[in-house]
């Protein structure tokens, strides 16, 4: 006769994860969406707000008429996109089925997945609605419903009639279902409610501004304020399209203007497809850190060998040869500048051959280094290169060593030419 084990009890008390240390609270939480938690209630704020979280940049955004935030955190793996949308613009209102509530106002939102082709800012897109109806003459919040009550089967003292309530926009289309009437009325009244969260919450504040010049009514006024008069460690600048169809258009004055007034420490970004004009860079590039997505015919050997950029990449369009970087490698090697960090543009598929040609042959190179970790040295474009992280980039790259002893890479591959002095990173610094 088979013995009958007593049944096992099942422990089904809940776990109180915040409740955990915070070292292993901060492991735990790195699979999770911060931002949502933030949002969750006032306990998983104030957890928060105790981890110290490190966030990597929270950009502002004014682009092609779409105004938002991105916070990325995690090295940058993990984002939170938000943007705001008036409701008479809204498409499809009916969708935006969650409600969050920051500084006091209801946000009314959809949520959905952002993939990220690089696979670098994998998160969430969440787009919030606000109502500019409420500024406006005859608006009314809802519509009345008259419904006349059956007579046969009123009971005594009731109305005749009963009235139903129906939100709508000024447009006339339904709202949400988790519509309330306690929201903004303009995407500007929301960026500083999230402004604010974002300083309280995670201790962070706008660290940059992604726009193109007519998505804000005066970009001269709003450049000056945010960009020149306050700190601000990036400032990226796109093109416009003057119609649907047409490339990333930027007039050659704007170019000279953003070069000419963007503090030397920020990171300043511009993308176009097209330059409107003739534009002839005067003098020298003068930023710490410039990257160029544009066509770069107008930039010649004296722009790059006066150049004061620790920090330079170009993507497309340049018109320098094999001997140009010859001659600013060996400027670098003759100087004793402590700041350069690197050089990356892209030369070309067919030019690369000829380019690993003239600088390996022209400078002592050694074999690269394979025990160096890039995590000990200060960003540099190769930390996001997979190639050079399994390897397969070293045999296009040297080691060159300057007589003070400061190392280099001269790294030809594929498209791209990247040269790279490594900087050590400070201890001061996280991470």
């Amino acid at each position: 006769m088979q013995s009958c084990e007593p049944p096992k009890i099942i422990d089904t008390r809940p776990f109180r994860l915040l409740d955990l240390p915070k070292g292993p609270l901060t492991r735990i939480l790195l699979g999770f969406d911060f931002f949502e938690l933030a949002l969750a209630n006032r306990k998983t704020r104030r957890v928060l707000k105790t981890l110290d979280l490190e966030i990597d940049g929270f950009v502002i955004h004014h682009l092609e008429g779409r105004h938002g935030f991105n916070l990325s955190f995690g090295g940058g793996k993990n984002c939170v996109s938000w943007y705001f949308v008036d409701v008479p613009e809204a498409k499809d209102p009916k969708d935006f089925k969650t409600c969050f509530s920051v500084a006091g106002v209801d946000f009314p939102t959809k949520i959905r997945t952002q993939p990220d082709a690089n696979g670098l800012c994998n998160g969430l897109e969440n787009v919030s609605l606000y109502n500019s109806s409420k500024l406006k003459s005859g608006y009314r919040p809802f519509r009345e419903t008259f419904n006349v009550a059956d007579i046969t089967k009123r009971s005594k003292g009731q109305q005749y009639y009963n009235v139903r309530y129906t939100p709508i926009s000024m447009s006339g289309g339904p709202l949400p279902k988790c519509w309330t009437p306690n929201v903004t009325t303009d995407y500007q009244t929301s960026l500083d409610c999230f402004v604010k969260f974002v300083q309280e919450v995670f201790k962070c504040g706008i660290t940059g501004y992604h726009m193109d010049i007519r998505s804000v009514p005066n970009f001269g006024k709003f450049f000056t304020k945010n960009v020149i008069r306050t700190p601000c460690k990036t400032f990226e600048l796109s093109g416009v399209r003057p119609q649907a169809d047409s490339p990333l258009t930027m007039e050659a004055y704007d170019i000279d203007w953003l070069l000419t007034n963007t503090p030397l420490n920020t990171k300043l970004t511009i993308n176009c497809e097209r330059i409107a004009g003739i534009f002839k860079l005067e003098v020298p590039l003068i930023q710490k850190a410039i990257t160029f997505n544009c066509v770069m015919k107008w930039f010649t050997y004296e722009n790059l060998i006066e150049s004061k950029c620790n920090q330079l990449e170009i993507e497309t369009g340049c018109l320098l040869e094999a001997n140009d970087y010859r001659e600013f490698i060996e400027h670098w090697l003759k100087g004793t500048n402590k700041e350069f960090r690197y050089l990356d543009i892209r030369i070309g598929v067919r030019h690369t051959e000829n380019m690993k040609k003239v600088l390996f042959g022209a400078f002592q190179v050694e074999e690269c280094d394979k025990r160096r970790r890039t995590e000990d040295y200060e960003y540099t474009p190769l930390h996001l290169m997979p190639d050079w992280h399994d390897q397969t980039a070293f045999v296009n790259s040297r080691d060159l060593r300057r007589s003070d002893g400061t190392m280099s890479s001269i790294v030809v591959h594929g498209e791209c030419l990247i040269f790279v002095v490594w900087q050590k990173k400070s201890v001061n610094k996280k991470g």
